[in-house]
């Protein structure tokens, strides 16, 4: 993905990148970035001598996506420190989300009837190629026993797996990332132009079992913003959109009509005026900061520690000894204000 970027400070060198100048910035799929086509560095080198771009008036953090969104509701501190910060992380890799990855991969070709056209990631550094082995199994054995997937098989309409969709401002649909508000990829698509039905899925690995899954159902929200967009796209007045839990063999679904959408995007404005408004950015703290990738930064808990040994009341015990960043003389609150006035510049 190409983005553009704003120079901070001068880099070693290269001569022709003054500050503040606009350049454009690929980030690869190894994780690496090419800088204006042609220079080829690392994540640390590209956060300490750029910034992303603003590509929209008054909205500092845009493009959003529920991700993004959902980051602050859990925890302010921890959107801070991933989308406003960036401090140099060694990020470790994750066999569920690798899992989730070669789920997802699987599905997209199958429904398509292009399974044959699939082929491996070479990406991958978690799953061992006796784990990916294991994980397609799985996923080809759902495609071919699911109940719930051979209906959406079954169902009438063009197929869309991937599909990528852009908000803009007022939340109506626009045609590119530097028009956007909100980003965001529909898992599948169907849609029957001829009966105008409208079909959205996501498909989700983990979950503990299709009981916990029905008593503690996943918060809508993400399904809700495909709504809005697949409303104005198509002029869908009737959408049936759904999770589907690939290795429960569940399905949780949600139903949207044209009188919805009104204050669905009253929602959505409401929630990403809060998250542009915020000054403060709190903590949050739970048992989640065991797993998060900022608690080195945030807290001082060694990041290589196995996140299962570390408890709810050692995170409480750590936090009540973290200075507290209102301190007038705190060299991390002086370090803090100047990345948060970069940020909001």
């Amino acid at each position: 993905m190409i983005r553009k970027y704003i120079c901070i400070a001068e880099y070693p060198n290269v001569s022709k990148f003054t500050i503040n100048d606009i350049i454009e910035i690929e980030k690869l799929d190894d994780g690496d970035y090419i800088i204006d086509g042609a220079i080829k560095t690392n994540r640390d080198m590209v956060y300490k001598h750029f910034k992303i771009a603003p590509h929209l008036p008054n909205f500092t953090f845009a493009p959003f996506s529920h991700s993004k969104m959902e980051t602050w509701a859990s925890c302010p501190k921890k959107f801070e420190w991933n989308y406003i910060i960036k401090p140099p992380r060694i990020e470790m890799p994750s066999p569920i989300l690798e899992k989730g990855t070669l789920f997802h991969g699987i599905l997209e070709f199958d429904m398509v009837d292009k399974l044959d056209q699939f082929e491996l990631p070479d990406t991958f550094k978690a799953l061992t190629k006796k784990d990916a082995e294991t994980i397609i199994g799985q996923a080809l054995d759902f495609a071919e026993t699911s109940a719930n997937y051979l209906w959406i098989k079954t169902l009438r309409g063009v197929k869309i797996p991937e599909q990528e969709m852009f908000l803009g401002p007022d939340l109506t649909p626009v045609e590119t990332l530097d028009e956007a508000l909100v980003r965001g990829f529909i898992d599948l698509l169907i849609y029957d132009e001829e009966s105008g039905a409208c079909y959205i899925f996501d498909w989700k690995t983990g979950g503990k079992s299709k009981e916990d899954l029905k008593k503690w159902p996943k918060p809508k929200d993400q399904l809700e913003l495909y709504a809005i967009w697949a409303n104005q796209a198509l002029g869908a007045k009737y959408i049936e959109t759904a999770f589907v839990y690939v290795e429960h063999d569940h399905m949780a679904k949600y139903v949207f009509e044209e009188k919805d959408i009104k204050s669905l995007k009253k929602k959505f404005k409401d929630k990403i005026n809060n998250i542009e408004n915020d000054k403060k950015f709190d903590k949050n703290l739970s048992q989640l900061c065991a797993w998060c990738d900022f608690k080195q930064n945030c807290l001082g808990i060694d990041n290589t520690r196995d996140p299962r040994t570390i408890t709810k009341d050692e995170i409480m015990s750590v936090a009540k000894g973290t200075p507290k960043e209102n301190k007038s003389n705190s060299k991390n609150t002086a370090f803090l204000d100047k990345i948060r006035s970069k940020a909001k510049s």
